[in-house]
């Protein structure tokens, strides 16, 4: 049963990710990208460009047709890099359920249903105050992990050759998919069930790079993580379930709010945290925190691809630094991570 339901998750990972791309479409209907079946390559169809904020056009040239003549002319997808992708995509998947087996799927199986809560018999579908036994930190780090994807796989469908207003939705699909096994998994287990409010959140997280990009105001705002073991219960297999060691941050970009003579002497890539945590694994009081951030994107060295890339990935962690707590009881740190 376990090898059939592993088999049947790696199906639907390369299944979505095999229907994304044949569908990928525009807004007006017109198929962006076109399979030429005889020779298995996909290639781009439309003449397409972009101005200096990369708005994409589709320019008036006719589109041309694909033609055993005329194929070798039209810019292919690098195709090995696709199919690269495809399998590191079906491995890493793979690779990442060994941890959760050990952390979350070792009890008692059962039929599949939803999770109303820890109480079992009553709840809001998990979306209720009272219905989490880890002050919801485990809604935030489904964000956290979705939207992380989903700005990592745009950035590989542009490596392959994807175009960007195509890039954009396989993106958040992708990581949508992932995310789906997990609470599918889940809800054959006796203890757990398929959460609804995990769900909301792994949506969330995988479409907030295409919400952020259509409310420039979230921009201003980043969700960054942070971690520190609490050994807390001393048992736990990994760092998955150690709750009490994770916090989340919100870091605020504090430049664009300022006047503009402060503005011209403070750092903009300075930010201001507020962290998110709890003081035990379950039923813990709820830990808020202040504290400075950085915003490395905003830092004006490293204009290099290379750079920015490792800038990007650095902006979803939070540093250590001197540190404000300001509930359950207030206490300066010096050094907090």
């Amino acid at each position: 049963m376990q090898k059939i339901s592993k088999l049947f998750f790696l199906w639907i990972v390369l299944a979505g990710f095999i229907v994304t791309i044949s569908y990928a479409q525009d807004k007006n209907g017109a198929i962006i990208f076109l399979a030429d079946r005889s020779d298995s390559t996909l290639f781009i169809v439309n003449q397409l460009r972009f101005n200096h904020r990369n708005d994409l056009f589709i320019t008036e040239q006719p589109v041309p047709q694909i033609t055993s003549q005329n194929s070798q002319q039209i810019s292919p997808l690098k195709i090995n890099r696709l199919a690269f992708a495809s399998a590191a995509l079906v491995s890493m998947n793979y690779a990442a359920y060994q941890p959760f087996k050990k952390a979350w799927w070792q009890e008692e199986r059962s039929t599949f249903h939803f999770y109303q809560g820890w109480r079992r018999d009553r709840g809001y579908l998990d979306f209720g105050w009272h219905d989490t036994l880890y002050g919801h930190i485990d809604k935030l780090g489904h964000y956290y992990c979705s939207k992380i994807m989903s700005e990592q796989f745009f950035e590989i469908c542009r490596w392959i050759g994807f175009e960007q207003r195509s890039s954009k939705i396989i993106a958040p699909v992708l990581s949508s998919i992932l995310m789906l096994e997990i609470e599918i998994y889940d809800g054959f287990f006796k203890d757990w069930g398929f959460s609804l409010a995990d769900f909301a959140a792994n949506e969330l997280g995988a479409f907030s790079p295409l919400i952020r990009e259509q409310i420039p105001f979230l921009q201003n705002f980043q969700l960054k993580f942070s971690y520190h073991p609490s050994r807390q219960p001393n048992k736990e297999p990994s760092f998955i379930k150690d709750y009490a060691g994770m916090t989340f941050w919100l870091s605020c970009s504090v430049h664009p709010w300022l006047p503009v003579k402060a503005k011209e002497w403070y750092p903009a890539w300075l930010n201001l945290a507020i962290g998110y945590g709890v003081t035990k694994q379950t039923r813990g009081d709820i830990e808020l925190y202040l504290a400075p951030d950085i915003d490395w994107m905003k830092i004006p060295i490293g204009r290099s691809q290379t750079m920015i890339s490792i800038k990007r990935i650095l902006n979803y962690i939070h540093f250590p630094c001197l540190t404000l707590r300001l509930t359950p009881e207030q206490k300066f740190y010096p050094f907090y991570f």
